[in-house]
């Protein structure tokens, strides 16, 4: 009876965290099955892809977490609300600000799991003239990413160009949980790019972020950089490309065969958006494995979905500073506020 039980509830869907609660109150078997660490794991297994628990919004000088569920309020992160957010993935959400030390202008990193309301503190970079940041599992091609937020080891890919004062060529930083330091400056002189603050993208053993005219991949195994053309993450985990062109939005997906970029689809927006957001559309940004696009038009986001093609307004704020889905699964037993 038990493994008919568990069929059933592994069926649940993950995106509102009181389903699973609400039926481990029905009794002390139902309990007992939920909060089992096996039925966590074939939960996991079974849906595979997290779903999305709410939205990251940055203002101009903090940042706000804000639930698609009202059943998700994580514990705040234990820094100062001047942060704000860089990238969310695996769980983790990674928070940055400038700051002056020794006379000189510097980043801080914390990297945030909100679900266990952790926090852990980066040592201080010098600044750059333009950067980005990513955190990520630090098993990346030997971990299925189901529950690798509990687990103690990450990553945090640091690229930037310049020195602060406009010299300089575009160089890496990787910070590693395990080592508690960042490692020795990763340089690519042949490259002086000016990295744009939109989200980056991980597909295979890369990471991808977008510059001024190009793309530029950080190889996480050969711990160096090149520069080949991504925007997104598809469903399958290959690479993807996304532009809004004419009120069209236009995908392409990168094919080993043709050794080139070939166009999957073309979706017209004035069918799915209002009219008076057309005029200003701009891409800033996707969640991972879903097919899940974040487009800004006029103080306003909506996520599109590539599949259903559903449109879902998730800023309404006023101005938003970039936007970062935050994507986990939450199971009784995992510590946040229900």
């Amino acid at each position: 009876m038990d493994e008919l039980v568990e069929e059933i509830l592994l069926r649940i869907p993950p995106d509102d965290p009181t389903r699973l609660l609400r039926a481990a109150l029905v009794c002390k078997r139902w309990c007992r099955i939920v909060s089992a660490a096996g039925f966590r794991l074939r939960f996991r297994e079974f849906h595979r892809t997290p779903p999305i628990l709410g939205f990251l919004h940055n203002h101009r000088l903090s940042y706000t977490l804000v639930s698609t569920t009202s059943s998700f309020r994580p514990p705040p992160a234990a820094c100062p609300n001047s942060y704000r957010a860089t990238d969310a993935r695996h769980g983790r959400v990674l928070l940055s600000r400038h700051r002056c030390y020794r006379n000189t202008l510097a980043i801080a990193f914390v990297v945030w799991d909100p679900i266990r309301g952790q926090s852990t503190e980066l040592p201080l970079l010098p600044s750059s003239d333009t950067w980005n940041a990513a955190v990520l599992c630090a098993a990346v091609g030997a971990c299925d990413h189901l529950d690798c937020q509990h687990g103690p080891e990450f990553l945090v890919v640091f690229v930037g160009t310049g020195n602060g004062n406009g010299n300089g060529g575009t160089f890496a930083h990787v910070y590693s949980s395990e080592a508690a330091a960042w490692s020795k400056r990763i340089s690519a002189q042949h490259l002086h790019e000016d990295i744009r603050s939109l989200p980056s993208a991980l597909a295979g053993n890369a990471l991808y972020f977008v510059c001024s005219t190009i793309i530029l991949k950080y190889d996480l195994a050969a711990r160096e950089m090149s520069r080949p053309i991504v925007v997104r993450t598809t469903e399958d985990g290959g690479l993807g490309l996304a532009s809004i062109r004419s009120h069209r939005l236009y995908l392409h997906e990168w094919s080993i065969e043709d050794a080139g970029w070939v166009q999957s689809k073309v979706i017209k927006l004035t069918k799915l958006l209002p009219d008076e957001t057309l005029g200003s559309l701009r891409l800033t940004g996707f969640a991972h494995g879903l097919d899940i696009i974040l487009v800004a038009a006029i103080e306003r986001t909506f996520t599109i979905d590539l599949k259903s093609l559903q449109v879902t307004k998730v800023c309404e704020e006023g101005w938003c500073y970039g936007i970062f889905p935050y994507m986990s699964f939450c199971n009784p037993g995992s510590r946040v506020r229900l």
